[in-house]
């Protein structure tokens, strides 16, 4: 007589091994996830320092170079812009100011989502800072917390000597 099917011992045996191969590629999966997501914030860091580059050249031939950042909390303050593309871009002492809506947002191909009060909106980026820091935070789209540990921190320049400064948090990655 001919058996169809598996005898416990081969479907155990099968149960092993994939067990076997699950404890082996999920921590390597894992760490993919957290070698993107470090690799994104080192992309994004690249490119809003190319921008910056640029953009600094172009505010020293209109001489803001030496003024400081806005008050965040002014509409109306445009003594320290410089228009790309009919976009007003606050500046720093030449450089962008950490500030989302009135910079990197015009200056990046990009849609930027703020990870505290709309959170559940969707975005490429999420960015966190508070009105008064001279620093802002971006995060990837699976983590889009400033307390996840994955973060890109800019921080604007403090002075015509004091450029500003990327930082790469990603502890939590």
């Amino acid at each position: 007589m001919q058996k169809n099917g598996f005898t416990l011992i081969e479907l155990v045996v099968v149960i092993i091994i994939l067990a076997i191969l699950s404890v082996i590629a999920v921590p390597r999966f894992i760490e993919l996830q957290s070698d993107a997501r470090i690799s994104s914030l080192q992309g994004l860091k690249g490119e809003m320092h190319a921008i910056m580059n640029v953009l600094y050249s172009k505010s020293v031939l209109q001489g803001l170079q030496n003024k400081p950042a806005e008050d965040k909390d002014d509409a109306t303050d445009d003594e320290n812009v410089i228009i790309i593309d009919g976009q007003k871009i606050h500046l720093a002492y030449g450089y962008p100011a950490a500030d989302s809506k009135k910079a990197w947002s015009l200056l990046i191909m990009a849609t930027f989502t703020d990870s505290v009060f709309n959170a559940d909106e969707p975005g490429d980026w999420y960015f966190h800072n508070n009105g008064g820091d001279n620093f802002i935070r971006f995060m990837t789209q699976t983590k889009k917390y400033s307390g996840d540990l994955c973060y890109l921190k800019y921080t604007e320049a403090t002075s015509p000597t004091t450029p500003p400064v990327f930082e790469i948090v990603d502890s939590g990655c």
